[in-house]
């Protein structure tokens, strides 16, 4: 059984755009709709790199081929998250995990 069995969630991912033209601020623009299993963090989760700690809500765990990054936004059960880390598990390629808080 592959680790793809358990993304039984459909979160959407949002990014910011960037305009060059004046006045125009960025927003956020809706990106795909992804495969993942989401779970809640059990209390405050850490994840310590050197001096950087990053706290979680909640625990993603998606393919590594989705493009996501630090500071994009997670749509997820009516809920908007913040992504504050991720990682290619294990170096391999297989999965990423995403650390999310709830957007303020």
């Amino acid at each position: 059984m592959s680790i793809e069995t358990y993304y039984t969630e459909s979160p959407v991912i949002y990014s910011m755009t960037t305009s060059t033209g004046w006045g125009n601020e960025p927003a956020w623009a809706v990106g795909a709709t992804i495969a993942a299993a989401v779970n809640p963090a059990s209390g405050r989760e850490q994840y310590s790199a050197g001096r950087v700690t990053a706290y979680a809500d909640y625990k993603m765990y998606c393919s590594d081929t989705v493009s996501l990054d630090v500071h994009d936004r997670i749509v997820y059960g009516g809920d908007t998250f913040e992504v504050v880390f991720v990682k290619d598990t294990l170096n391999r390629g297989h999965h990423k995990k995403v650390l999310m808080i709830y957007a303020r």
